[in-house]
């Protein structure tokens, strides 16, 4: 994936993160958790331009805007093909990435960036333990953007679909809204089920076979 210095789009880190788990040999991890991934980023932007999703599209476009302005200095003598006014004043996400964000990885166009930058990409390629939590109607991060095929088929994987919780909006039931998020303590659990393996290799395959069936009978109530 082609990247340069000094971009750190949201998006941009997730396809990082998902494929540092690719580097078994020299990946410094023993399990990781993802919550409400855009792994297909061409899906979740179709998504983004409809209905209600529009609103955080413009609030999302405004705050980049405001990050933006804040350094625009830096990118008057920048050569390139950056079209700081459209960046400057993008009224969604996909101006402002065509703008900057694109041209900052050395990408073509926004489709070239978005659909090189899916971590959807490396899933096949994941080996070390990783846990992805999502829910079904996530407004920034579609349902039918989730690899689940390749989740399904790669056994250092383990999916759960929520029917409910938006993007990140997981309550905790009858505490909420002082409790900790539903989510919690299931990646807790996860994660000291890796950290008490025998190693970060010997965790992936036996016992995330066994960390599956457990929570599946656990989440029986939901898609895993």
């Amino acid at each position: 994936m082609k990247s340069k210095p000094g971009m750190t789009p949201y998006i941009a880190h997730l396809s990082y993160f998902i494929v540092a788990l690719q580097e078994s040999h020299s990946c410094l991890l023993s399990g990781a958790v993802s919550l409400c991934n855009p792994f297909n980023l061409v899906i979740a932007d179709e998504d983004f331009h409809k209905g209600f999703n529009n609103v955080y599209d413009r609030a999302l476009a405004n705050s980049l805007r405001k990050i933006f302005k804040k350094h625009a200095l830096l990118f008057e003598d920048m050569e390139g093909e950056f079209n700081i006014s459209l960046a400057a004043n993008a009224k969604t996400v996909r101006e402002f990435d065509d703008g900057l964000t694109r041209v900052s990885f050395g990408f073509k166009s926004v489709d070239d960036y978005y659909s090189n930058s899916s971590s959807s990409n490396s899933i096949i390629n994941v080996r070390t333990p990783l846990l992805c939590i999502q829910a079904a109607n996530d407004p920034i991060a579609p349902s039918r953007g989730i690899p689940r095929k390749d989740i399904e088929e790669n056994s250092n994987c383990l999916l759960i679909v929520t029917p409910k919780g938006g993007h990140l909006g997981w309550v905790a039931g009858s505490e909420a809204p002082r409790g900790c998020p539903w989510t919690d303590p299931h990646v807790m659990d996860f994660l000291e089920h890796i950290e008490h393996g025998k190693s970060a290799s010997a965790a992936c395959a036996n016992d995330l076979e066994t960390m599956n069936s457990s929570v599946t009978d656990r989440f029986q109530h939901l898609e895993v």
